[in-house]
């Protein structure tokens, strides 16, 4: 049985439901239904609170003192947001505990951010394929395969896929946005 199939095991055996487990893990019932499909790997902060919980074992699945240096392109965690269908695949195993989170990320062709966006922290981007229109505060720019940005977050930002083909980037968020979004319930 593999580490999601025990939480679930161990959930449903202590008669927790999906949101009451994610209370108080103070993550989104989603995301806990993601951790226990293993679709995602989460943080071993998470995994922590997880165990604690549920009074499981965690010697055998965690190891705190593990820095894992390499991601193999099969072991990163992947990210598909739902309302834009942008892809984010992170490069790094876990960037709760890193100063920034470097991304792989895909954005379908007619895909956007979903909105304008700002928050702490700054952002760099490497362009390898594709058209993308970056709108930062009042400037805007197309920018195409071996062009980059980088703006402060606090900046308001959006951004589009205006090409035909999807937009590959290299993107770089600091400190890490990602699994915030994963891990805190929306208010």
């Amino acid at each position: 049985m593999d580490i999601g199939e025990q939480i679930k095991y161990e959930r449903k055996r202590r008669n927790i439901t999906l949101k009451v487990l994610a209370e108080l893990v103070k993550c989104s019932p989603n995301y806990l239904s993601l951790i226990e499909k293993n679709k995602v790997n989460p943080s071993s902060k998470v995994l922590r609170k997880i165990f604690d919980i549920l009074e499981m074992q965690r010697e055998e699945y965690l190891n705190d003192n593990d820095e894992q240096i390499f991601v193999k392109k099969e072991k990163r965690t992947r990210i598909v947001y739902p309302n834009n269908k942008v892809i984010r695949e992170l490069l790094v195993k876990d960037p709760s505990n890193k100063l920034m989170e470097p991304a792989y990320k895909i954005i379908p062709v007619n895909s956007d951010s979903n909105g304008w966006h700002r928050h702490k922290g700054e952002e760099f981007g490497y362009i390898l394929n594709g058209k993308l229109e970056l709108r930062v505060a009042d400037e805007v720019c197309v920018l195409e395969k071996g062009d980059s940005f980088y703006f402060s977050s606090s900046l308001m930002h959006y951004y589009k896929n205006v090409g035909d083909c999807d937009v590959e980037t290299i993107w770089i968020v600091a400190p890490p946005s990602s699994f915030k979004y994963l891990f805190l319930k929306k208010h």
